[in-house]
């Protein structure tokens, strides 16, 4: 196991650097954790600032409809000029004008087609639920005269009031919903795939590098160790590397997340990362075999997991990006592996359907992980052909 102990050793050089990593990732997941948002359990309705110009006060639908928009609205009086009204809308007084016009009432139970007036800020956040409400009662008003057609103005008014103020009981079973800590699982995971991938490429390139030495390899061709076995030794150290981050995210997510339950979706982010991890080290096998020098190493370590994240949704939600870059992500494994994530945090029906998307994605990352080996393989065999 001589080459088992040295691979540890050499590691030891690297520790530092890899340390730095672990330390500054630590830091962002705790203050995203402390950022965690309580899930909304509640709903409150917010009542915005009106003004009001009524031309027909005295009708008894103008004034119910007027005390059932009390619900949602302050009104606000600022008469009748339209230079007073404008300002009030300019300066953000208010945020919608109403104007009831002469003979609403008496023409809107006539049947005629009459329409209320209103002015609004442009864009403003709360003006299609003024819509909905003010449609809400004039839809309901209609309905009852086309269904009565002389129903008493009293009896129409208390049909009305009788139907929207009317409540259902909504609930949300958070067991059915996506959870928080899915959230939370989500982005955690997707930002410790940048650091799984710097530090194996800085780690296990190192370690690679050294022997890959070209006076190293001629040492170890005398040595009565087998090649093969040499391999083995190196393979089973770099597994060893890949599964301590491997638990080290998965327990660090789980002490970070508040939600400490355990279900399908957290399994499925285990598991994902686990695999990625193996396309990680892929990666940084092939490195280790194409460059020549500790320093080109320590470049790729810093500029490739950087690039590969931004442009494969690690930092940057994937739908935020542009499909020439998916397009592009899509040929590495970064991109599979975070498309997993965000597919797990959605998960809510264990069936098959939505499952077999999920693990088609992990088989491409391993796919991808073994195309690279294979690479590896070859480009290592003519760099030892070359050096001997």
């Amino acid at each position: 196991m001589q080459v088992f102990k040295l691979y540890f050793k050499l590691l030891k050089s690297a520790a530092p650097a890899l340390i730095i990593y672990l330390v500054v990732f630590s830091i962002l997941i705790f203050v995203l954790s402390s950022n965690q948002r309580k899930s909304a359990t509640g709903f409150e309705e917010v009542k915005i600032d009106m003004a009001l110009v009524n031309y027909d006060g005295e009708h008894l639908l103008v004034q119910d409809f007027l005390e059932y928009l009390k619900s949602y609205c302050n009104f606000k009086d600022y008469g009748e000029d339209e230079n007073d009204l404008a300002d009030a809308l300019f300066f953000r007084e208010v945020e919608y004008i109403l104007t009831i016009p002469y003979d609403f009432g008496e023409d809107f139970i006539a049947g005629k087609d009459v329409r209320l007036e209103k002015k609004a800020i442009p864009d403003g956040v709360y003006n299609s639920s003024v819509d909905q409400v003010i449609n809400n009662y004039l839809n309901t008003a209609r309905i009852y005269l086309t269904a009565i057609p002389n129903i008493s103005e009293e009896d129409l008014v208390s049909y009305i009031r009788k139907d929207i103020n009317t409540e259902a009981e909504v609930s949300i079973d958070a067991n059915e919903n996506k959870g928080e800590e899915n959230g939370f699982y989500n982005q955690y995971f997707n930002m410790a795939s940048y650091i799984m991938l710097s530090c194996c490429l800085l780690g296990v390139g190192l370690i690679m590098l050294t022997f890959h030495n070209v006076h190293i390899l001629r040492r170890n061709l005398v040595t009565p160790m087998t090649h093969k076995n040499m391999n083995f030794q190196l393979i089973g150290g770099n597994l060893i590397f890949v599964l301590t981050y491997d638990i080290f995210f998965i327990l660090l997510g789980f002490l970070m997340n508040e939600n400490k339950s355990l279900n399908g979706n957290v399994l499925l982010f285990w598991l994902n990362l686990i695999i990625f991890s193996v396309s990680a080290l892929s990666i940084s096998y092939l490195v280790a075999v194409l460059v020549k020098s500790r320093q080109a190493n320590e470049a790729v370590s810093i500029v490739l997991p950087l690039g590969l994240s931004f442009i494969s949704g690690a930092f940057i939600p994937q739908f935020l990006l542009g499909d020439s870059v998916l397009k592009l992500a899509s040929f590495t494994p970064l991109y599979w592996f975070v498309k997993g994530n965000d597919t797990i945090a959605g998960l809510v029906n264990f069936n098959w359907d939505n499952l077999k998307y999920i693990y088609f994605y992990m088989l491409i990352q391993l796919g991808f992980a073994a195309a690279v080996f294979s690479l590896s393989l070859v480009a290592g065999k003519n760099r030892r052909r070359d050096n001997y």
